[in-house]
C-alpha cells in the first residue's frame, strides 16, 4: 500500500502521531529488519503520544499484509501486466510483474486524489501538524537514532513537496515509477519505455476507477 491508501484505510483515524507513524516502514532506510528483530514482540510504551506511534507502525504492516493477500490486488496487478505487455513492453529487460505492482498501489492514491481530494488534504494537515520531537523520543525509546534521521529526511521533503498532488498527472507517476525502479535494479526507463507505461496506465487507470474503494474496503 502507498501513503495515501495507508491513511484512507485507518479513517477515521486523524491522530497526527498514528498518520506520521504510517510512514515510518517506508522512509526509514532498512525499517522491516528493525522491525522484525526489535519492534515486532517489544512491549507497548507507557507514554500514550509513543503508543500512538507504535499503533502507527504496527498498522502498516497489517495493512500491506491483508492488502497484498487480496485476490481483487492480484487480480489488478495482472491486469495490469496484461496492459504493459500490450504495449510491447520487454518482460525479458524489465521485472514487469513488480513494476505492475508498484504500479496498481500509486494509481489506487491517484484515484483517491482525484475523487476525494479532501482525503489528501486531511492526510497532509495530520502529517503537518505532527510534533517531531515526540518522534525523536520514540525512536531514542529504542535506541534506533539513526533509524530516526533516516526517516526524517525523507518524511521532511514528502511532506513540504506534497508528492501526493502530483498523481493528477499519469506522466509524473511513470517517473515515480522510473525511480522507484532504478533505486532497486541501477536502471532507469528510456524515453521510449515512459511513453509506453503511460499508454498502459491509461487502461489501468480505467480499470482502477471502479474498484479501487472495494479493494481499499476489502481487509481480510
Amino acid at each position: 500500500m502507498h501513503f495515501l491508501s495507508h491513511f484512507y484505510a485507518e479513517l477515521p483515524n486523524e491522530n497526527p502521531l498514528f498518520v506520521a507513524a504510517l510512514s515510518i516502514p517506508d522512509f526509514a532506510t532498512g525499517f522491516t529488519r528493525i522491525y522484525n528483530s526489535q519492534l515486532k514482540h517489544s512491549s507497548w510504551p507507557q507514554n500514550e503520544n509513543l503508543q500512538q506511534i507504535h499503533r502507527g507502525i504496527v498498522q502498516h504492516y497489517a495493512g500491506d499484509k491483508w492488502f497484498h493477500a487480496s485476490p481483487l490486488f492480484a487480480e489488478q496487478v495482472s491486469a495490469a501486466v496484461d496492459c504493459f505487455l500490450k504495449e510491447n513492453l520487454n518482460r525479458e529487460k524489465l521485472r514487469l510483474s513488480v513494476i505492475a505492482h508498484l504500479a496498481v498501489e500509486l494509481m489506487i492514491d491517484r484515484q483517491i486524489v482525484l475523487q476525494n481530494e479532501e482525503v489528501c488534504l486531511k492526510y497532509y494537515d495530520c502529517i503537518n501538524a505532527v510534533d517531531e520531537k515526540i518522534i525523536e523520543q520514540y525512536f531514542a525509546l529504542h535506541s534506533l537514532e539513526v533509524a530516526g534521521q533516516s526517516f526524517f529526511s525523507k518524511f521532511q521533503f514528502f511532506r513540504q513537496k506534497r508528492f501526493l498532488f502530483l498523481f493528477n498527472e499519469l506522466e509524473n507517476i511513470v517517473t515515480g515509477l522510473s525511480r522507484i525502479y532504478a533505486s532497486a535494479t541501477k536502471t532507469e526507463f528510456t524515453e521510449e519505455e515512459k511513453r509506453k507505461f503511460v499508454l498502459a496506465l491509461h487502461n489501468i487507470d480505467s480499470r482502477l476507477r471502479y474498484s479501487w474503494q472495494e479493494i481499499l474496503n476489502n481487509k481480510l
